[in-house]
């Protein structure tokens, strides 16, 4: 039997003298000193749910620091479906799903001059772990974790927790229940208007045969209040259309929001959609398409700006990592990582990327 998490709205205080969460890793990179790298190289942090790992590579090249499998986070620390990542200080958290498992997930800590396991910051059988966390971000020593559903029997919506630096959980984001929204977060990023943006999967529910599965919201919430502000995007989705949304992140301006969908049908495709991130809702400005009809499929469940004011998507089906170039109209790409390289990429970091608005600050 499936153990249950339920999260009350209480508060707890006494965190300040706790551990508080880098807002961002500014600088070289442990890694990279500890390799011999050359002094601007930066290391890019991938998990890998096939063997549920983070392996690492080189932010210039794509190359593998660790090797041919490039392993720097092993399952030795109880690792079994590694989510978000940040980097806080001299440590990586992890978030960890604990898939297929008879309990939640949980927050772990690796040390980023080896890899080593440090210890769970937020343990699996804490009264307020995540069951099925996904995305993270952290906000002024807060860290925000995306739980996907409560109950993963009944499929009953989840929310954003906010927990202290200590990991005392400080209180919850998730529309008021008179909104009738199906809030099942999964990505979360810190928009340039100070205001968090959250992608939520609505029709998301197991065990039940002829359930939609297209369509998604990004949805607004204040991040020092909790307070939900408004939908954001509601797409009912189809082809062409927004579906089953995760990974969401700015682009280098702010002006445009890209978010990553899955096709609806053999004849659509799957692709990063962008919107105008400008205005009052968002409008679409097109989409960024990762394969084609009638060719092999390639879907993404995570981006991330970096270096150069490059898009890094990991493929999550072929096992590379893909570099856009978003400057220009026809979006072309270059392989950063090769396909194979990882089994199943998902989440990812750089060394530099902004803990809150997943930014990079390229040189």
């Amino acid at each position: 039997m499936k153990q249950v998490r339920r999260h009350t709205a209480h508060v707890r205080y006494g965190w300040v003298a706790a551990l508080v969460i880098a807002a961002a890793f500014a600088g070289q990179s442990p890694v990279a000193k500890a390799q011999g790298l050359v002094p601007a190289t930066d290391i890019l942090y991938v998990g890998d749910a096939s063997d549920n790992t983070v392996k690492i590579f080189r932010a210039d090249d794509g190359r593998s620091v660790n090797g041919a499998n490039g392993a720097f986070v092993t399952p030795s620390g109880g690792l079994r479906g590694p989510r978000g990542l940040l980097i806080a200080g001299p440590e990586l958290i992890v978030v960890d799903q604990n898939v297929n498992l008879p309990f939640g997930g949980q927050i772990s800590q690796y040390q980023l001059n080896n890899g080593s396991f440090a210890g769970t910051w937020v343990p699996k059988n804490d009264p307020n772990a995540p069951f099925a966390p996904r995305g993270a971000v952290s906000k002024n020593g807060v860290l925000y974790v995306a739980n996907f559903v409560d109950d993963p029997d009944l499929g009953t919506p989840g929310q954003v927790l906010a927990l202290a630096g200590n990991g005392d959980f400080l209180g919850t984001l998730a529309p008021p229940a008179k909104a009738s929204i199906q809030f099942r977060p999964r990505g979360i990023v810190l928009g340039p208007d100070g205001l968090f943006y959250v992608s939520s999967d609505p029709n998301f529910a197991p065990g039940k045969p002829g359930n939609p599965t297209t369509g998604g919201q990004v949805l607004r919430f204040n991040p020092d209040t909790f307070a939900f502000v408004g939908v954001f995007i509601d797409d009912p989705g189809g082809p062409g259309q927004l579906n089953r949304p995760e990974g969401l992140v700015f682009g280098p301006n702010g002006t445009k929001l890209y978010v990553t969908s899955f096709r609806a049908t053999t004849t659509d495709t799957d692709s990063i959609r962008i919107y105008d991130a400008t205005g009052a809702i968002g409008v679409s400005l097109g989409k960024i398409d990762l394969d084609k009809v009638g060719q092999p499929r390639a879907f993404a469940q995570a981006l991330l700006f970096g270096p150069g004011g490059y898009l890094f998507v990991p493929i999550s089906n072929t096992g590379e990592v893909r570099k856009y170039n978003v400057g220009d109209a026809m979006y072309p790409y270059t392989t950063f990582i090769t396909p194979g390289a990882l089994g199943a990429p998902f989440y990812l970091t750089f060394g530099r990327t902004d803990s809150a608005t997943l930014a990079y600050p390229d040189e």
